[in-house]
């Protein structure tokens, strides 16, 4: 852009200090203007909104699953210390193998026991035989009521609402036998006995005789 000489008018050459035509010195030549900057496109800022909202959706979503997961997990605890206070913890020995005994197993399975394993929650007892029948019990000596409802709403989930379970009335406080043959739960206050038969021929009538044995001695 060119400047001019502000005494005379006259046109200035670029970087000259003195006026050609009249010799006045140039102090106040219109210097040469900045080109002006322009601005960011405005679809870079847009991008970057649409980012933001994006991270900020998934944050949300993030905030809200935990959310529910604590909030499902203070139901459950909830929940479980209801059923635990209805009941006085249980005072007994801790032995799933001392709740029957050899003798006992073996007269209600009409097959001698040839050992006995387990300690704490869990026991075996090995039929004599090449065949390696068994039975299997364990035992949950505390949350049993709770693991109950659990267990058995669950099963009547996988038979789409149909209830597997056949009660057995006057067994401990509450006794069902599993689906097919295959177990017997039998629950005395907040103590669930677990017996596994699927190794024993499925034998319900045996599970019950020695599942009145246990009741008793809960």
């Amino acid at each position: 852009m060119p400047t001019f000489c502000s005494n005379c008018g006259g046109k200035l050459e670029a970087g000259v200090k003195f006026c050609a035509q009249c010799g006045q010195t140039v102090t106040n030549a219109q210097a040469p203007a900045t080109p002006p900057v322009a601005p960011p496109p405005a679809g870079g800022g847009g991008a970057i909104k649409v980012i933001v909202v994006i991270l900020g959706v998934i944050a949300f979503i993030m905030l809200l699953a935990a959310g529910s997961c604590l909030y499902i997990g203070y139901r459950i605890k909830k929940r479980a210390h209801e059923f635990a206070g209805n009941y006085a913890p249980y005072q007994g020995k801790k032995d799933a193998c001392a709740l029957v005994t050899e003798a006992e197993v073996s007269q209600a399975f009409k097959m001698p026991v040839a050992s006995v394993t387990g300690s704490g929650s869990h026991c075996e007892f090995k039929f004599a035989g090449n065949d390696q029948r068994e039975v299997a019990m364990s035992v949950t000596w505390e949350g049993g009521a709770m693991l109950m409802k659990i267990t058995h709403g669950a099963m009547k989930q996988v038979g789409a609402g149909m209830d597997t379970f056949t009660p057995v009335p006057g067994l401990g406080d509450e006794a069902y036998v599993e689906p097919m043959g295959s177990g017997l739960m039998i629950r005395k206050a907040d103590v669930l006995v677990n017996i596994d038969l699927r190794l024993a021929g499925n034998d319900a009538q045996a599970a019950k005789l020695i599942g009145s044995k246990i009741a008793g001695r809960l």
